[in-house]
This record gives structure tokens, C-alpha cells and sequence, in this order.
């Protein structure tokens, strides 16, 4: 998998995603804990370089040891080379519990990278103009998928952009399991509407996401200014009225709640926090259709519930 040096969020989603390509090898067990012989944690750690660069670059690392538990696995000081030239570089990669029989299409992981660092000449334009001269970023996966009940469960997503923002994630889907995903995205003869069958059989049972701001919302305001010669405080004062004109077109209650969620974050930013609770579990397909029809029936279909704080 090829790493990505453009979205800040995005460089922390590929690095636990590309976690995927690395593979397990023999435990040996010493009273009762299980070990693995150092030549094992060589090879775990040096196939989990090669998925992280299987796009092309290169990479190293210094220490490793293994994880806690028999799947565990920790890598240190890790230094990521993109064939562009541009590089990061991670503190600690940890994995604490992953489908090693699987290891391309791994029904469950739990996994944390700890200070990720992109300098300067690694960020894209649209992050240097924003004032930003380095980013670190800290995430963590952790998911499963049950066969047996067909319930798809992300207990943990959270990307932290220590400069900008921190992104939490959970969510619960049924109607799924490893042999669909497989038809899907990656099976050896997979179906023309494979796809769809798949979204056609998924439900949500429920879901959260939240979104803090540290200092991106003030920096978009100040990029904004710049860009147009004004200051910054017409900046912000523009985008409200903006929202404000939007508000007196909308046509439902729901279209106007999420617009005076927006002013108030943009009037004092802190915590935006959507979550997803229905009734019975619902269909990801007719979501997508009450989408595009009313927003004050996706409300309801979802039991959805929005907040700034």
C-alpha cells in the first residue's frame, strides 16, 4: 500500500490500514507466557515494512520487541521514505491483537501509532497555508468482524492531528461477514453487484462520530482572510451571514438544526458530536435514499442526535 503524505487524517488511517499487509510467524512459549524468538519479530517487523512501502519508497526502524500477548508487536523509531523523497517519522507502532491467519483481509485488529511526525517539506500546500510547519499525529484502529453473529463492530477509531484536530469514530453494522467482504472488495471472481448486494444486506445498528477542534476552524478563518484582503473577523462575520441565508431557503427542521449547530461551532468552536442510534437496525441502502430525500426522515430513520459542545 502506498503511503500518502496528503490529508493529515489520512497519513494516520493509511499507516493502521497498511497493517493489514504484515504477517505472523511461530511463538514459542516460556512458563507459561508466550515469546517469540527473535528472528520472528525480525521478519513481523520487516513485513510490515514491506506493506508500508509496497507503493515504492523505503523504510527503517530501530528497536522491536514483541507486543503483550501472543499477537502483539512493537516497533520503534520508524522512518518512512516516499519515492518523491518526502519522509515521516513514528515513534511506536504497536499491535496489540490482530487476525494473523487472515493477514490480508483480517477479520479483526487493534493497533495505535504514537507520533507520527510529518515535518515541512512532507506537508501538501493546502496544510503549509495554513500555518502549519509540522503535524503529529497519533491514531488508533481497533475492529472486528463476527461470522457468527455477522455483526461488523469498529470499537475505535481516533485520530488525533495534534495541531489541527482529533477525529473519534465507533460504529456497529449487522448483515455482514468475511465471505461478503471477500465477494466484494477482494474474492478471486467477484460479482458485478457484489457491491450492491453487499450495501443491500447491511444495517446500522448504530454509530458515533465526533470531531474536536484544537485550532483548525480559527486557522480556515485566517487562510480565508488572507486569500481575499480582508480581516478576519469580516472573514468570520461573512460565513455567518452566508449561513444565515441558507438557513431562510432551508425546507425541513432537520436542515436547519445542522445549520445553527454550524454557527454556534463557528462562533465558538469546541466539540461537534453526531450520533446514530435506531430503533431497529437500519438498512444502509434506504439510508442512502433518505439521504437524498429529506433530511428530517434520515433523522428519524437513524435516531440521530447532534450536539456542539
Amino acid at each position: 500500500m502506498k503511503f500518502a503524505f496528503r490529508r493529515a487524517g489520512r497519513a494516520a488511517l493509511v499507516m493502521a490500514v497498511a497493517l493489514a499487509s504484515s504477517a505472523i510467524l511461530p511463538a514459542l512459549a516460556d512458563n507459561g507466557r508466550v515469546i517469540l524468538v527473535q528472528a520472528d519479530v525480525q521478519k513481523r517487523a520487516d513485513l510490515l515494512m514491506k506493506g508500508l512501502t509496497s507503493g515504492g519508497g523505503k523504510a527503517k526502524f530501530g528497536a522491536i520487541e514483541p507486543g503483550d500477548g501472543k499477537e502483539g508487536l512493537v516497533v520503534k523509531d520508524v522512518e518512512i521514505t516516499s519515492p518523491d523523497n518526502k519522509s515521516v517519522k513514528i515513534e511506536r507502532i504497536e499491535v496489540r491483537s490482530y487476525d494473523w491467519e487472515n493477514p490480508e483481509q483480517p477479520t479483526r485488529m487493534d493497533v495505535s501509532i504514537k507520533k507520527l511526525v510529518m515535518p515541512e517539506a512532507s506537508l501538501e500546500k493546502d496544510v503549509t497555508d495554513l500555518g502549519v510547519t509540522t503535524l503529529t499525529i497519533n491514531a488508533d484502529l481497533a475492529y472486528a468482524l463476527d461470522d457468527a453473529k455477522k455483526t461488523f463492530e469498529v470499537s475505535n477509531v481516533t485520530i488525533d492531528v495534534t495541531e489541527l484536530a482529533e477525529i473519534k469514530l465507533k460504529l456497529k453494522l449487522s448483515g455482514i461477514s468475511s465471505a461478503d467482504v471477500k465477494n466484494a472488495i477482494g474474492g478471486a471472481k467477484p460479482s458485478d453487484d457484489a457491491g450492491m448486494k453487499l450495501l443491500a444486506q447491511l444495517s446500522l445498528v448504530s454509530a458515533s462520530i465526533s470531531f474536536k477542534d484544537k485550532s483548525l476552524t480559527q486557522r480556515l478563518i485566517q487562510a480565508d482572510a488572507k486569500k481575499k484582503g480582508i480581516s478576519e473577523a469580516e472573514a468570520r462575520k461573512k460565513m455567518l451571514e452566508e449561513l444565515a441565508e441558507q438557513k431562510k431557503t432551508a425546507q425541513d427542521d432537520a436542515t436547519k438544526e445542522v445549520i445553527d449547530l454550524a454557527v454556534k461551532f463557528l462562533t465558538t468552536p469546541g466539540t461537534i458530536e453526531v450520533v446514530a442510534s435506531p430503533s431497529a437496525p437500519a438498512n444502509i441502502m434506504a439510508t442512502f435514499m433518505a439521504l437524498m430525500g429529506s433530511p428530517g426522515t434520515l433523522k428519524q430513520m437513524l435516531g440521530l442526535t447532534m450536539a456542539v459542545k
